[in-house]
This record gives structure tokens, C-alpha cells and sequence, in this order.
């Protein structure tokens, strides 16, 4: 909410690596976001953060995701399992949380006739949830939008995967939203999502590149 500033959050370690060059070029503060210690690599190193360019990750009719930040691994293993229940998904990662304006947003938000799930580690107000919400409203819209992140609390200290779970901000939180907007259940549980292994993607990825 302050004036002039850029908010970035990487999702992974190619955006680690990118980030400050796209934050260099920005003519004004900027904020980054991200996790400390180790994190994966899900996309490819020779496809760097661009500035409030979103990464589109796969593209279908069923179903809009947009993710950002330490949530993208969890969106990318739920949306790997429903693609295989036949779910025709498009799923945005967002590394640039303002400004909000890619020309992208306008062409892929309305493609998932059900509805669209945002996932993020960020309160539900004042976050990607409600960029995205905004973004409906100036599009003309008419989709129903689930948001998944925390809802206006404090966490504790914990492992990163207790936090995730605790909070529904992991893979089988976003498989619930999913199954609420398409009114169907996929019997999907733990140990399934478990066994899907992701592997550095390009941008506009396939389904079988997961």
C-alpha cells in the first residue's frame, strides 16, 4: 500500500538468482520477500524473473490458479494430480506483487470457466488474493474466486510443512478449493500427492514436464 513501491517475492531459486537484476532496474524502492535457508529450483535457470511478468505454467479451461512466493511448489504438485484427473488447468506463478498490470492478467484470468484459486503466504487481504480480486472486477469477469491464505492471524515457529498444513496453504488445501469450484470429488489423498516429484519447468510447461 505505499506510494512508488515495487513489491517482488520469489518463488524459487532461479528467481533468487534473477531477482536483484530485475530490482536494479526498477527507479525507486523495492521491496523483495523470501524464504530464508535453502530453496527448490522449479524453473528453468535460463528463464529469469521479469518484472510484473507473471510465469504461466500451464494453460486450460477448467481451472485458473495463480500462486506466488513458497506456494507455487505446493500449487504445482496439486495441479500435476488434478491434471491427471483430467482437470484442464492454467496456473500462474507471480513473483511481482505490485504493480499488477501485465497484459497477461487480462489474457489467461478468464480462461478457467469454473473459477479461479489463489494460494499465498500472505494474509487474504491486501495480497495476490486481492490483486487478483481487483483485476476480476476491472475485467468484467464472471468467475468465482477461492482464496487460500491466512486468515488475519499470527503463526508460531514451526517446520515449514506443519505451517503450510496448519494454515491450508498446501498442495491438499488448494485440491479442496479446486474440488469445491468444479463440484466434484477426485478421492485424492496424502500419500499420492507425496509420490508426485517436480522437476524444473519452463514457462508454459506441459503437463507431461511435471
Amino acid at each position: 500500500s505505499l506510494p512508488n513501491m515495487t513489491v517482488l517475492e520469489v518463488g524459487d531459486a532461479t528467481d533468487v538468482e534473477s531477482v536483484l537484476d530485475a530490482a536494479y532496474a526498477v527507479p525507486g524502492p523495492v521491496y523483495v520477500r523470501m524464504l530464508r535457508g535453502e530453496v527448490p529450483r522449479l524453473f528453468a535457470p535460463d528463464e529469469p524473473l521479469r518484472l510484473d511478468t507473471p510465469r504461466v505454467l500451464s494453460k486450460g479451461d477448467d481451472l485458473t490458479v495463480v500462486s506466488s512466493g513458497i506456494c507455487t511448489e505446493e500449487a504445482l504438485r496439486a495441479v500435476a494430480v488434478l491434471t491427471h484427473r483430467g482437470l484442464s488447468i492454467t496456473h500462474l506463478h507471480v513473483s511481482t506483487l505490485k504493480p499488477f498490470d501485465s497484459p497477461l492478467y487480462d489474457e489467461f484470468l478468464g480462461l478457467g470457466r469454473h473459477g479461479i484459486l489463489t494460494i499465498e503466504n500472505h494474509l487474504l487481504n491486501g495480497g495476490l488474493g486481492t490483486a487478483v480480486a481487483e483485476k476480476i472486477v476491472e475485467l468484467g469477469l464472471k468467475r468465482p474466486l477461492i482464496k487460500l491464505g491466512l486468515r488475519d492471524t499470527f503463526s508460531h515457529g514451526a517446520s515449514k510443512a506443519y505451517l503450510m498444513r496448519e494454515h491450508g496453504l498446501d498442495a491438499m488445501a488448494l485440491i479442496s478449493a479446486a474440488q469445491r469450484l468444479v463440484k466434484t470429488s477426485f478421492a485424492i489423498d496424502e500419500d499420492e500427492l507425496a509420490a508426485v516429484r517436480i522437476e524444473a519447468v519452463h514457462s508454459d510447461a506441459k503437463a507431461e514436464a511435471l
